[in-house]
Order: C-alpha cells, then sequence, then structure tokens
C-alpha cells in the first residue's frame, strides 16, 4: 500500500493528527494495535487549557464538570484555584476523534509499527505481512515510542525527567461528588504530584506521579492511598471501605522539552515528542498533521520543510513548557517544609485562572515572591538551564 501520510498510535496526538491531516487532502492511514485502545491514563482537562490550545469541548465525552483545583502541601494546607475542569470519560473521547477520523477519510489499520525506514524520498513501514510506503511517517506511539529513536532522533529532551505514574479507578460513596481535583506535592510523590480526581457519582482517580525514582512508583503509591485515606476519614465514615476497580501504569513527560521531532519525511508528536497535557497533545497533532499534509501534497517532504511544524509549535507552546520544566525543578529541589511556607503564603492570595499565560505567569511570580522570595531565584535558575 501507498499514502501520504502514516500516523503510528492512535494516541490523542496521533488521532488528531490524522484528521487534520485527511481535512488537508492527505491520504492517511492510522495504524495502532488497538485503535480504540486499552483505558488511557490522561482523564482531566480544564477550560482553559481547551482555550489555549483551540479545542471545542463536546459533551459527548465529559464524565463530570468541577469548579476548581487545590494544591495540598505536605502537612495538608491547601490553596484553592477556581477554574472549570472536566473529568473525560477517555474511552468516549478516544471513541469520539476516532469516529471523526473515519468521517475524514483515514484508514484504520489494527498493528504496531516496529519501524520507519527511509528509501529515497519515502518511508517503508511494515505492519505484520503489510509493506505500506509513505511519504511522511508521524511517530504519536506515545511517552514509551521507540520508531523515531531507532531512526536517529532523540524526541525528548531530559528524557530522564519523565514521571512514571500509576493510578487507580476507585469507588465509595459519594466519593466522586466533590467540586475540585486535588493535587498533592512534596515527598508523598517528589518531582511532580498525587492526584485525586472525581469522577460522579461514586467514583473517583487517584494517581502518583513520580521523577527520578525509576518505573516502579508501586511503594509511593501505597504511601498516598494510606495518606489520602486518612485526610478523608472525617469526611466519609468508611474510608476503608473504599474499593479499587482497576490500576493503570504509564509515563507522563511533563518535565520534559522536545528534541529533535522532524527529519526527511518523519515527525513526532504528543508524549513521544515530550508534549505532555492532553490538551496541548491535541494541538500538537493538529499542527503536525497539517504541516505533514501540505508537505506531502507538495512533494516536498525534507526535514527543512517539515521544519515549519516546529516553528509553528515553538512560536505557541515553548515558553510554556520552559516555564514549567523550570517550576517543576524548582519544586523538586525544595523539602517539605520549605513547600509547606510556601503554600501557607499563598493561602488566601485570589489566584486568577483566566487570561493570558503572560499575565498569569507574572501574577503568580509575584504571589510566590511576596510568600519565599527565594522560589523565584530558584525559578529563574532553573529557567536558564532549559
Amino acid at each position: 500500500m501507498n499514502c501520504d501520510i502514516l500516523v503510528a498510535g492512535a494516541s490523542a496526538a496521533g488521532l488528531n493528527a490524522a484528521i487534520s491531516a485527511a481535512e488537508e487532502g492527505a491520504d492517511v492511514i492510522l495504524a495502532d494495535i488497538d485503535l480504540r485502545g486499552a483505558m488511557r491514563p490522561a482523564n482531566t482537562l480544564f477550560e482553559g487549557m481547551a482555550r489555549t490550545a483551540g479545542i471545542n469541548i463536546d459533551d459527548s465525552y465529559i464524565q463530570n464538570q468541577l469548579e476548581g483545583m487545590q494544591i495540598i502541601s505536605p502537612s495538608g494546607l491547601a490553596v484553592t484555584i477556581p477554574a472549570a475542569g472536566y473529568f473525560l470519560d477517555r474511552q468516549k473521547l478516544d471513541d469520539y476523534y476516532l469516529s471523526l477520523a473515519q468521517d475524514a477519510g483515514v484508514a484504520l489499520l489494527a498493528g504496531t509499527v516496529q519501524e520507519a525506514k527511509l528509501q529515497g524520498s519515502r518511508r517503508v513501514v511494515w505492519i505484520g505481512e503489510e509493506r505500506i510506503d509513505a511519504r511522511v511517517v508521524i511517530d504519536a506511539s506515545g511517552v514509551a515510542g521507540s520508531i523515531a529513536r531507532r531512526e536517529g532522533l532523540e524526541p525528548m529532551r531530559h528524557r530522564e525527567d519523565v514521571a512514571w505514574a500509576m493510578e487507580a479507578d476507585v469507588e465509595l460513596e459519594g466519593l466522586g461528588d466533590e467540586p475540585l481535583f486535588q493535587y498533592w506535592i512534596g515527598s508523598i510523590s517528589p518531582g511532580w504530584k498525587a492526584t485525586f480526581s472525581p469522577a460522579g457519582g461514586d467514583r473517583a482517580t487517584l494517581g502518583v506521579f513520580v521523577r527520578g525514582h525509576g518505573q516502579n512508583v508501586q511503594p509511593f503509591f501505597r504511601g498516598f492511598l494510606s495518606r489520602f485515606k486518612a485526610f478523608k476519614s472525617s469526611q466519609y465514615r468508611d474510608m476503608e471501605e473504599m474499593k479499587i476497580l482497576s490500576i493503570r501504569r504509564g509515563g507522563d513527560p511533563i518535565a520534559v522539552l522536545p528534541g529533535e521531532i522532524v527529519a526527511d519525511s518523519l515527525m513526532v508528536a504528543g508524549g513521544a515528542a515530550g508534549q505532555s497535557g492532553l490538551a496541548y497533545s491535541i494541538r500538537a497533532g493538529r499542527i503536525c498533521g497539517s504541516v505533514a499534509a501540505r508537505a506531502a501534497a507538495k512533494r516536498e517532504v525534507s526535514r527543512r520543510s517539515l521544519y515549519r511544524y516546529v516553528r509553528l509549535w515553538n512560536r505557541e507552546f515553548y515558553w510554556q513548557y520552559r516555564m514549567g520544566r523550570a517550576s517543576l525543578q524548582t519544586l523538586a529541589g525544595m523539602k517539605d517544609p520549605d513547600i509547606d511556607r510556601l503554600v501557607r503564603g499563598l493561602s488566601g492570595k485570589r489566584l486568577i485562572s483566566r487570561g493570558s499565560f503572560a499575565r498569569k505567569a507574572i501574577l503568580a511570580g509575584a504571589a510566590t515572591a511576596l510568600s519565599r522570595p527565594r522560589t523565584v531565584l530558584d525559578l529563574a535558575r532553573n529557567l536558564m538551564r532549559g
């Protein structure tokens, strides 16, 4: 088979790359071992992020609507940030985009892409016994993806800083009706966060996202589970009756920056490129697919031509990701008492959820400087390191 674009991986980025390319008129194949996939981990979305990424939220995949988030310090102090957010039915979200892909004319192929060898100006892909020649291959195979790396690219800078996650679906009467997401920071989940996400009714998810401690984060999950039960015991009489329904493991490239994400006839999008965050990953996929389709139409698929994708992504997101990495590096360098002092200082201050990224960053920085001046200096140093 021949095609203009072959997308490897039905991730959120992969689905949207395929949709975007097909809408531009390209002949697109989307390949994944399981196109409907096992339940993927990302299941929360904030309205502000969706707006920034240009995503229209569809009611069909919203499972629960939340009023905002709480950031909880090691000693249990909390800062509340009002921000409309959604707990998503991830299977319905993927089905929604899969339907859009089919409507746009994307051909679906069940199978795993192992490599994408360059031959002339095309990439040769084998899926089982099937050979496919594609003008452009888009690697959207997730944080563990290796297609681009096998072709000599290193699509993530700071790969060592991937946060490894363990997340459980849990059930307890009324637990999912709470109005706020909760993010616990500090040594309970080093380098990133532990999470409580109300899914509506009796359902919720609990998870840990840990950096710098390898892929086995089960000890941190057990510790958070015990801490969470104790924290909620005054609110729910039967916390010990909470059931764990299922468990997922995976990686989150939250503190990773994109590296080499284009080569001749090859592009990388989503988790495989270090483009973390569900909304931003979707947007990256759409940019990637559009650039790939236009390049394929001109039959000019060199790295130089495809580099337009990098320029467009950098224009929208580069400084947000740089600031995000610097913030997490600063957090990772703080001891629990330092985090408690910072959160105590921020408690009661009005933290905004609307406005431009620059405005939010300036106001958040000002509040942080008043609470703990050293944090701003640490943040500046980490920002300069990149």
